[in-house]
């Protein structure tokens, strides 16, 4: 029953369904674009709605039982300082660094907090205003936690590699249409941290306290912020996101090994703060250093005169049988000449059940591939190519 009750307090988090709601919003327009631009969506499932909820809690259960084996610690004031920005930073900025910035604007907040390292802290103690203790073990499971987040982000980056494969269309300078694609997702996960003291218990009397030696602890879970917007204009999505989530990988092990070595260092609160604002900045490196490569490509995802250049393919359709990938430009359809996408379709009506394409492929080969097809259905083919329209 308290264990329930533990659950519930999760759920009644407003950071929780912040995140649902935003989830949401990014699926639904997603979908509604796809449709608007392309007859039909891509992939209509609301398929970051279906990870928020799936991998939320897979990775919630995997974080909790390793924050709960190695015995995190955290301070209550920290909790609400990071869940208010949190709250805060998904309703007024863009999503791209927000987890990473806000858990490291946590902890700045939190050390301004303490009347022993800052004046911040002093002149708010002698208003009567909660301060806290900073402890280089805070500060240290502090760069766990955010060793956790990297690392839960690289494996949503690679296990959802896929989920980044819907084309935008966008007007380069010159007015030409060219292709953008974005990977989003968003986790808030349920991760089981060690609360000190009966704070907890103090508020709601049900609250289960144990006993670890002489000090007293609470069990709570913690609301913690994982995902990324990242976007390629020039790159194949599914490289650039299990490269990207290599990165992330990297930093998360150098996060990882920073706790390490401050557990046997004994730094001072301050030096700590220092190397979880390194992880930080390391971060934002990663991003803006994924930004750079993408924008120094000699390739881009555009319109084509010569032949029809595929943006897109439909999961589950005759497309995903070819040997077809994103950039890839069909030259023939069913032996005629092809050069625009209505041209294309009139095509594929000359053969009803069966299409014969000739594809230049990115390596600039010549390939031949053919599937069979719904009959009388040509649309339904999914493939995704430039629309004839400007829009």
């Amino acid at each position: 029953m308290q264990v329930l009750k533990v659950l519930e307090l999760f759920f009644l988090q407003p950071l929780v369904w912040l995140g649902l709601l935003r989830s949401y919003l990014t699926a639904r327009q997603r979908v509604n674009y796809e449709r608007h631009h392309f007859r039909s969506a891509i992939n209509a499932r609301y398929v970051e709605v279906r990870h928020f909820v799936l991998d939320g809690i897979l990775f919630g259960i995997a974080t909790s039982i390793i924050s709960l084996a190695l015995g995190l610690v955290v301070a209550p004031v920290w909790v609400v300082i990071y869940e208010l920005l949190a709250v805060i930073s998904l309703v007024a900025i863009p999503f791209a660094l927000v987890p990473v910035t806000v858990f490291g604007l946590s902890w700045l907040i939190y050390w301004s907090f303490s009347p022993q390292l800052t004046t911040v802290g002093g002149a708010l103690q002698r208003y009567g205003v909660t301060t806290t203790s900073m402890s280089g073990g805070l500060l240290i499971n502090g760069l766990v936690l955010l060793a956790l987040m990297l690392a839960g982000t690289a494996l949503l980056l690679r296990r959802h590699a896929q989920q980044g494969n819907s084309p935008q269309l966008r007007p380069d300078q010159r007015g030409k249409r060219i292709v953008r694609y974005r990977w989003q997702q968003l986790l808030v996960l349920p991760v089981a941290v060690l609360v000190p003291g009966d704070w907890l218990h103090a508020t709601f009397s049900w609250w289960p306290v144990f006993m670890v030696g002489q000090r007293s602890f609470s069990i709570l879970l913690l609301p913690l912020l994982v995902g990324a917007s990242v976007q390629v204009y020039k790159q194949l999505p599914q490289v650039a996101w299990r490269l990207l989530a290599k990165h992330y990988g990297s930093v998360a092990v150098i996060a990882l090994g920073l706790a390490i070595i401050s557990r046997f260092a004994a730094l001072s609160p301050q030096w700590l703060l220092l190397l979880i604002g390194i992880v930080v900045v390391l971060t934002w490196g990663i991003l803006a250093q994924h930004r750079y490569h993408d924008r120094h490509q000699q390739f881009r995802f555009s319109d084509t005169d010569q032949g029809v250049r595929v943006i897109g393919i439909r999961p589950q359709t005759p497309a995903a049988k070819l040997n077809l990938g994103l950039g890839d430009v069909i030259l023939e359809c069913n032996r005629q000449p092809v050069h625009t996408e209505a041209q294309f379709y009139a095509a594929l009506l000359t053969s009803p059940t069966y299409v014969h394409l000739k594809v230049r492929n990115l390596q600039q080969e010549l390939i031949i591939t053919e599937t069979a097809i719904y009959d009388g259905a040509p649309h339904e083919l999914g493939i995704v190519l430039f629309t004839d329209q400007e829009d």
